[in-house]
């Protein structure tokens, strides 16, 4: 039994290189905006709040991305006996439904809450994303690299 737990750091590099890495190097990619960008008003400055809503954008769609994820870890988890950490969200895990239900309304809220923010202060928008985005990476890789172990342990 001891064997497991000394791998279980290195699937957790593995979970982080095999989800976490793909998915912010698509985040980069998405929210690259293009150089040289017109000025804007006549003003000798380049248009950043193109570039500014680009990055949101694909902070929004990473973040749906990973409560997809999240989604289909925590269901899978009941398949190697795993139990749900928050238990808030603990009632719903026994319906498929009432998880992605839960998790479209929570990426729904966060995305309001994020354009309400965005009105008042552009870049708090951007960190708030950021960092729910960087939590629910970690989240994400955690799951799954539980799910290895206990994969592992049952062979």
């Amino acid at each position: 039994m001891a064997q497991p737990l000394k791998a279980l750091p290195r699937m957790r590099a593995r979970a982080i290189f095999r989800i976490v890495i793909p998915l912010l190097i698509c985040l980069a990619l998405m929210g690259t905006p293009a150089f040289g960008a017109p000025p804007v008003d006549g003003d000798d400055q380049p248009a950043r709040a193109p570039i500014q809503r680009a990055a949101l954008t694909s902070l929004y769609i990473s973040f749906a991305t990973l409560q997809g994820l999240d989604a289909h870890s925590t269901l899978r988890a009941a398949e190697f006996g795993g139990l749900e950490g928050n238990p808030i969200f603990g009632g719903v895990v026994g319906s498929p439904a009432a998880v992605v239900a839960t998790k479209a309304a929570v990426t729904a809220g966060v995305v309001f809450a994020s354009e309400r923010i965005w009105k008042r202060n552009k870049v708090a928008a951007i960190a708030m994303m950021v960092a729910l985005n960087s939590t629910y990476g970690a989240i994400v890789a955690h799951n799954y690299a539980v799910e290895a172990a206990a994969g592992r342990m049952r062979r």
